[in-house]
């Protein structure tokens, strides 16, 4: 790879350049676009990332606008100052195909997740790479009518990204039964239904189907309840041994209308809690975080934002102190920053439709540069699509093959029409010699007026067979140039032939 260094100097070196960079660099060389391709190296580098994420400055933001119907994605400068700076607008190379907008079901470590229906997709965008991932074993059609909830991890002992599906069966019973469970594994590019129901525990209930679920520590986290007393609770999915644990949240903290969901703040697991019920007077989201993984007593509060007035929602902490917001406007939301201690509120000039916002710290890798675009429907859809394609061009040759060898045979049918007419002339010749000169004349104009007319239709439909034939002959060479350039030369010195011959009988 490098005459000056050795391998595993140029391999240290690359783990530290960046995600752009590293695009580039592909274009050095064969053996350089191998090795920043290769899976192992992705993986190595992904490590690198992870390390380093913790510091980034760096925030992405998406938001959500109709009239027209647009995701947008933006990078901005985080700074300890009060500045939030755009850097780039990202290209969302996506369109859904039955809602507004793709429900977002995470973002963890550089990677989207979405959904519509049971349409799924993985988006990095600092490679600018998606994937299709192939439609979940269990649906409507295989199991019944269910309700899913989704969430997106990171399994960091295998660094692989998982979507897990808790497929919920729709009954007339008031609370839920226990979900069938379906885990989709990158690295493995397939759904697995699994056996993580059995550890899934009994007249539990979600609270908000419209939030994303937070991604830590191997697992997912979702904000539930207890079916029969309503008491909040964290239930976490294990990605490794694909189990479900239940994490207490502090002790009359929150009540069972509350509206709370999980999220990570500052790489801690933190809850959000909006008490937003309209009998409420002093509307409130109070922010907690769990400073020791896993240890209840180490939850902690950290704010209460007022939400009585234009503030709607809290959607994170920035490197400042601040919380980043979404505030009502007339007609729609704006994300803003708020002050907890002078508590002023700042609009950003970010608006966008409610439930569609998120805010998170962009993190640059290399997953799915290995992969081509679309993959799952290039395989699907689009195979399907281009067979049936190949199918109609195939029908449409075989159809105009047929009609080559229909005009070759008028061809060879206009030959044998002169040549009959030729001899019947020389005929016609042989019969008048003993007649008298006056009436051989006669005959004669009248067999040559015949013969004229005969030859005029004859050469007008020769022409027009020539022209269609050598049409045809074109849009076969186009349409396949290798398959049946041989025939169309055929065809095409038949052409000549016969044209060759129409000219010499006239």
């Amino acid at each position: 790879m490098s005459d000056y260094l050795p391998e595993e100097v140029v391999l240290e070196i690359l783990h530290r350049v960046p995600v752009k960079s590293l695009i580039r660099f592909r274009c050095v060389s064969k053996s350089w676009n191998s090795l920043i391709t290769n899976p192992n190296f992705i993986n190595s580098h992904l490590t690198q990332s992870l390390s380093l994420s913790p510091n980034s400055n760096k925030l992405i933001v998406r938001h959500c606008t109709s009239r027209p119907n647009i995701e947008h994605y933006k990078l901005f400068h985080d700074n300890n100052d009060s500045s939030f700076e755009q850097i780039q607008q990202l290209e969302f190379p996506l369109t859904t195909r039955r809602i507004h907008h793709f429900m977002l079901v995470g973002y963890v470590n550089g990677l989207f997740s979405f959904h519509e229906q049971d349409r799924f997709i993985l988006w990095n965008p600092s490679v600018r790479k998606f994937i299709t991932l192939p439609k979940p074993r269990i649906s409507a059609k295989t199991h019944g009518h269910v309700s899913t909830h989704l969430a997106l991890g990171f399994d960091p002992k295998t660094n692989d990204y998982k979507v897990v599906s808790l497929a919920f069966p729709c009954s007339s019973h008031r609370l839920p039964e226990i979900p069938m469970v379906e885990v989709y594994s990158l690295s493995q590019g397939s759904w697995r239904i699994t056996n993580a129901g059995d550890s899934f525990p009994p007249w539990t209930s979600f609270n908000n189907y419209l939030v994303p679920e937070a991604s830590l520590n191997g697992a997912v986290h979702f904000a539930a309840h207890h079916g029969n007393t309503l008491s909040p609770l964290v239930l976490s999915f294990d990605l490794g041994d694909e189990a479900f644990r239940v994490i207490s949240v502090p002790n009359g903290a929150f009540s069972g209308r509350d509206d709370v969901h999980t999220s990570v703040l500052g790489g801690l697991l933190s809850l959000l809690c909006h008490d937003a019920h309209k009998d409420t007077v002093n509307k409130r989201c109070s922010i907690w975080v769990m400073k020791e993984y896993g240890v209840v007593d180490s939850w902690t509060k950290l704010f209460t934002v007022d939400l009585n007035g234009e503030i709607v929602r809290v959607l994170g902490l920035r490197k400042n102190g601040h919380i980043l917001v979404h505030t009502n406007v007339p007609g729609d939301w704006e994300l803003s920053s708020y002050d907890p201690v002078s508590q002023q509120v700042k609009k950003l000039g970010i608006c966008g439709r409610q439930y569609y916002f998120c805010v998170d710290n962009y993190m640059e890798n290399l997953v799915l540069l290995d992969k081509p675009n679309d993959v799952v429907s290039r395989r699907g859809r689009k195979r399907k699509c281009r067979v049936t394609a190949d199918k109609e061009r195939d029908k449409e040759r075989v159809r105009m093959l047929q009609e080559v060898r229909c005009m070759l045979q008028k061809t060879i049918q206009h030959e044998e029409k002169f040549r009959h007419l030729q001899e019947s002339m020389l005929h016609q010749e042989k019969i008048l010699l003993p007649v008298q000169e006056p009436v051989q004349h006669q005959q004669e104009t009248i067999l040559q007026q015949d013969m004229e007319e005969m030859l005029k239709s004859g050469l007008k439909e020769a022409d027009t067979v020539k022209s269609r034939l050598l049409v045809l002959i074109q849009q076969l060479s186009g349409q396949a140039e290798h398959t049946f350039s041989g025939a169309a030369d055929q065809s095409s010195t038949q052409v000549k032939q016969r044209s060759s011959f129409v000219g010499q009988e006239m």
